[in-house]
């Protein structure tokens, strides 16, 4: 039996605390691994643009609207990124850890997406698969910025370790 998302998921206890879970996921801190950073941003353009080609190119309109979600969703992963808190550790093992303004962001845009799509799809404005490929690509674009300035992060704070070794010696 194939299960299908409805409206009403979204607001069950259930969703919920998936929500709450991802949270608290988000609040811990944690390794960075620069090969982890990269894996998901890769698997997640591939299948992006394997789900969104079938509109990006129908119209001009369509593809500055999809093209326009990926620069919103880059800024808002930049605007998140920038509140996430990456320091060394006593071990000199770089670990980050996200901040409550982050995740209060990244929840408006969950918000966002699911509503805005229900009202925005409802009032037949813009074509549900456009709209549907506009919020792909604006996740997309979010955890790809997001991923590249914690990376950037991340070698400034091993070429300080590196840089620290060097003049102890």
């Amino acid at each position: 039996m194939i299960v299908y998302p409805d409206n009403s998921m979204f607001t069950s206890q259930s969703f919920i605390i998936v929500i709450l879970f991802m949270v608290i996921l988000q609040l811990r801190e944690r390794r960075v691994k620069p090969l982890g950073l990269m894996i998901m941003p890769l698997f997640m353009f591939i299948v992006s643009i394997f789900l969104v080609d079938e509109v990006l190119f129908t119209s001009l309109l369509n593809f500055i609207l999809i093209a326009g979600g990926f620069v919103l969703g880059t800024i808002i992963g930049y605007v998140v990124a920038s509140f996430m808190n990456v320091r060394l550790d006593k071990d000199g093992n770089v670990v980050m850890k996200g901040s409550i303004l982050a995740v209060v962001v990244w929840i408006f845009v969950i918000v966002l997406k699911f509503y805005g799509e229900q009202t925005l799809g409802s009032a037949h404005y813009i074509d549900f698969s456009v709209l549907t490929s506009i919020f792909i690509m604006m996740t997309l674009g979010a955890m790809i910025s997001r991923r590249l300035i914690i990376y950037r992060r991340y070698r400034e704070h091993k070429l300080m370790v590196k840089k620290q070794g060097n003049e102890s010696k």
